[in-house]
């Protein structure tokens, strides 16, 4: 979720005071891509914002699944790995390990994965 974006590149909108819908939706589709917080802190609004726009204009990922799988079988998806870890910059998965391990900050931790 981690990456670089500008405000005004690659066919973003503009700082603005405020923001029509047409640069509400870019900017909700951008979040969606590079995480609300990355998107928010280069808007300089509020995450809860972002977010807020993603869901009354009906912005999610595309339909698709992701599985990460142990050498025994087991699985999970994104989905139900982002349902255990909330809040957080960085995420490595060690299926290996049968743990996620995850930072935000000075902070990390880890979580089983199934």
């Amino acid at each position: 979720m981690i990456s670089e974006i500008k405000a005004g590149s690659n066919g973003l909108p503009p700082v603005k005071d405020q923001y029509d819908e047409y640069d509400k939706k870019i900017i909700a589709e951008a979040a969606v891509k590079f995480g609300a917080k990355v998107v928010a802190d280069a808007y300089g609004l509020k995450w809860q914002t972002v977010v807020a726009w993603k869901k009354r204009l009906k912005i999610s990922r595309p339909n698709f699944k992701i599985v990460i799988q142990s050498p025994s079988g087991q699985e999970i998806t994104i989905d139900e790995l982002l349902a255990k870890i909330v809040m957080f910059d960085s995420v490595y998965i060690r299926a290996d390990q049968n743990a996620a391990y995850w930072v935000r900050g000075d902070e990390n931790g880890a979580v089983t994965l199934w």
